[in-house]
C-alpha cells in the first residue's frame, strides 16, 4: 500500500514539472515571434479603432465612423430591474433576457445623472454637426452681407460687420418722335425727337460694425418732400466708460431743453456728445435744409406777405427787346413812379417760327444775336461802334452783311454764305422760313422800358425775332429792318 502510493505522488510531482518545463521552454519563442511580427508593420500604416459590438464604458457616445452597421438583432440600452430598483446598461442578443457581457448598474440617481450628461454631449455634437456642415454651404448675399472684423473686433466690439439692403429700383427710358407734314413749316420745325426718362427708386441700406457703429441709408425718389428723398445716417455710440458717448453723421438733429437756445431739426451735419466727468458737451457743425415761418391770421382769413417775380414763374414770355434795355433797367426804375429812361419805342414788329397753317403775314428772315447791340457778343467777326445805344449802326453788323455778304437776301443761300463768313447756326444767327408776323394783340408791350410780353409763351422748338424803331432825347434810332420797307422777292433782316 505504501508502495502505491508513492508511486502516485512521484508520478504526479513529475507531470506537474514536464508542464512547467515545457511551458517555461516555449515561452521565450513565443515572446519572440509576437514582438518580431509587431516589428515587421509599415511605419505608414493607419492604426483605426474599430468599434465594440457590446458596451464596454458607462459613459460610450455613439461614434461617427466606417465600421458597419451592428446586426439588427443586437441590442445596446439601458434596461429597469424591478426586484432590485437599479437601471443596467449592456448589451443583449435577440429576446434572450441574458447579457453578452456583464451589465453595469446604476442607482435612480446615478441614471438620472448620466442621462443628463449623455443628452449634453449629444446636443453638443450634434450643434458641431450642423455648424460644420452649414458653414460650407454658405452663399454670398448681397442683401445679406456679413464680414469678420478680426483684431478690429477689439475696438468696436463683437458682432462683425452686417449689411443689410432692401428696396426697389426701376427706370423707363423711351423716345418720342413727332413729325408734322405741314408745308408752310421749316423743315428742320417738322420733326421733333426727344428722349423719355422715368424713374422710381426706394432703396434703404442698414449696417453693423460690432456693436459700437450702425448706419442707415434710405433714397425715395417718389417722396413728398425734397428733405425726405434722402436720407443717410452713420451712428458711433461709445460705452458707459467713455469719453465719446456719441457721434452721427448725416441727417442730424439738435433737441435742448433750454429756451434760450432752440433746437433745430433736418440737420445735414456731424453731431457729437462727449462727457468729461459731470461735464457734458454737445456740438454740432452742419447745414440747416428747413426753414420756418409765422403765419397770421385775423377776422378768419390767413395774412401772408410775399414778393414774387414775373420771371420766376412766366418761362418764355417776358424778353427784353436789346441787352442795353436790361442793363439799364434798375436805373430807369430808380425813382418810381417816375420812369428814367427817356425812351419811346413808336413801332415794332414781331416774329416767331410758324408752327401753325397760317398763310398771311410771312416772310422769310435771319434773326441775329449781335444786330443793333453796341458790346457785341462774337467779337472775332464783330466790332462795336461809339453809339452806345441799341441802333444799326451801333456796330459793323448790319453794313457787313449788307454791303459784303450779297447771298444773305436769297433764302436758298443764306446758310451757307454766313456759314463761310464764320458764323455758326444757332448761336449767331437763325434762319427762319415762312416766319410769321404776330398781331399787337398777341404780346404786350412796354415802350419806355423797352421789353414785351406774349400772352402765350414760346414753345422750345420757336425762335423770336424783333424789328423796333424808338426816339431817345429827340433822336431816332431803328435796329433790324420792317418788313414794309422791302420788297416781296427778299428777306428781312
Amino acid at each position: 500500500m505504501r508502495s502505491s502510493r508513492f508511486t502516485y505522488i512521484i508520478t504526479f510531482i513529475f507531470v506537474s514539472v514536464s508542464c512547467l518545463w515545457a511551458f517555461a521552454g516555449q515561452s521565450p519563442v513565443y515572446e519572440t515571434t509576437v514582438l518580431s511580427t509587431i516589428n515587421t508593420i509599415p511605419e505608414d500604416t493607419l492604426i483605426t479603432p474599430v468599434k465594440t459590438t457590446t458596451v464596454t464604458n458607462i459613459n460610450q457616445v455613439p461614434q461617427i465612423s466606417g465600421d458597419l452597421k451592428d446586426p439588427e438583432n443586437i441590442k445596446s440600452d439601458v434596461y429597469f430591474d424591478e426586484k432590485t430598483g437599479t437601471y443596467r446598461m449592456g448589451t443583449k442578443l435577440g429576446s434572450s433576457d441574458q447579457f453578452l457581457e456583464a451589465p453595469f448598474f446604476m442607482t435612480a440617481d446615478e441614471y438620472a445623472k448620466w442621462q443628463t450628461r449623455q443628452a449634453f454631449v449629444k446636443y453638443f455634437v450634434k450643434k458641431n454637426r450642423d455648424e460644420f456642415t452649414e458653414k460650407g454651404k454658405e452663399k454670398f448675399d448681397f442683401s445679406d452681407m456679413k464680414f469678420d472684423l478680426g483684431p478690429a473686433a477689439k475696438i468696436f466690439g463683437p458682432g462683425g460687420v452686417r449689411i443689410k439692403t432692401q428696396g426697389s429700383a426701376q427706370l423707363k427710358i423711351g423716345a418720342n418722335s413727332r413729325v408734322v407734314d405741314n408745308p408752310s413749316l421749316a423743315e428742320r420745325n417738322r420733326k421733333v425727337f426727344g428722349f423719355d426718362f422715368d424713374e422710381d427708386i426706394n432703396v434703404s441700406v442698414s449696417g453693423k460694425v460690432g456693436d459700437k457703429v450702425n448706419m442707415d441709408f434710405n433714397y425715395n425718389s417718389k417722396s413728398t418732400f425734397n428733405f425726405d428723398a434722402q436720407k443717410i445716417k452713420l451712428r458711433y455710440e461709445g460705452k458707459e466708460d467713455e469719453i465719446i458717448k456719441l457721434i452721427e453723421a448725416g441727417n442730424v438733429s439738435l433737441n435742448t431743453s433750454s429756451s434760450l437756445i432752440k433746437g433745430a431739426s433736418s440737420l445735414f451735419g456731424v453731431k457729437t456728445d462727449l462727457q468729461f466727468g459731470k461735464l457734458k458737451l454737445q456740438a454740432v457743425v452742419s447745414q440747416k435744409k428747413s426753414s420756418s415761418s409765422t403765419v397770421n391770421s385775423g377776422g378768419g382769413v390767413q395774412l401772408t406777405s410775399f414778393e414774387l417775380n414775373a420771371a420766376e414763374y412766366d418761362e418764355n414770355r417776358h424778353f427784353f427787346l436789346a441787352h442795353y434795355f436790361r442793363e439799364h433797367y434798375d436805373d430807369n426804375m430808380s425813382q418810381l413812379p417816375n420812369i428814367m429812361s427817356g425812351i419811346k419805342i413808336n413801332r415794332i414788329e414781331v416774329w416767331v417760327t410758324n408752327n401753325t397753317a397760317a398763310v398771311t403775314n410771312t416772310r422769310n428772315l435771319i434773326a441775329l444775336t449781335d444786330l443793333g447791340e453796341n458790346t457785341v457778343f462774337n467779337k472775332k467777326l464783330w466790332t462795336g461802334g461809339a453809339l452806345a445805344n441799341p441802333d444799326n449802326q451801333s456796330n459793323n453788323v448790319y453794313q457787313t452783311l449788307t454791303q459784303s455778304i450779297a447771298d444773305v437776301r436769297d433764302i436758298s443761300k443764306a446758310t451757307s454764305a454766313l456759314d463761310a463768313y464764320g458764323l455758326i447756326g444757332g448761336t449767331d444767327y437763325e434762319k427762319l422760313g415762312n416766319a410769321r408776323l404776330l398781331s399787337s394783340s398777341e404780346y404786350e408791350l412796354n415802350s419806355t422800358l423797352g421789353y414785351i410780353s406774349l400772352r402765350s409763351g414760346l414753345q422750345s422748338d420757336q425762335v423770336l425775332a424783333v424789328a423796333f424803331e424808338y426816339t431817345y432825347r429827340g433822336t431816332t434810332y431803328q435796329v433790324g429792318e420792317f418788313s414794309t420797307n422791302i420788297s416781296d422777292n427778299t428777306q428781312t433782316l
